[in-house]
């Protein structure tokens, strides 16, 4: 990450967005009709790093401009905090507001499924995926 400012101090109340795929697999439809983002969505990969953006650094337009079929569900940075993992700011070229939720180094399986299912069920929407919105 080159960056010619010194990154955001990332507070606990801060908000973090995540981008969700307009796939089954990542929306769940509750009893009572409404939805809620899978856990799914809170694992990424190997390594289980989870791309999100700082709120404060970008705008819901901006976050969903190349991706306007996705939804938005937002977290407060403390709660992954709380869990043992770190958010850490990770400016890109194109998104001044890309940042990471990093799981504890060596992290079981058990405690990577149970750290994404509090992340989605604390998750609240800003933006339904497109098969939602209807």
């Amino acid at each position: 990450m080159t960056q010619d400012v010194d990154p955001p101090k990332i507070n606990d109340d801060d908000l973090l967005w995540r981008r969700i795929p307009d796939i089954p697999d990542m929306i769940k439809k509750l009893p009572d009709g409404t939805y809620r983002v899978s856990s799914a969505a809170f694992k990424n990969g190997v390594d289980g790093q989870v791309s999100v953006h700082l709120a404060r650094l970008t705008t819901v337009d901006a976050a969903l401009a190349d991706h306007p079929e996705k939804g938005l569900v937002e977290i407060t940075a403390g709660l992954p905090r709380s869990l043992g993992h770190k958010v850490v700011y990770d400016r890109e070229p194109e998104d001044h507001s890309h940042t990471l939720i990093v799981p504890p180094q060596n992290q079981s399986n058990n405690s990577r499924r149970r750290d994404a299912k509090l992340m989605a069920e604390a998750a609240r929407w800003l933006m339904y995926p497109l098969s939602v919105r209807g």
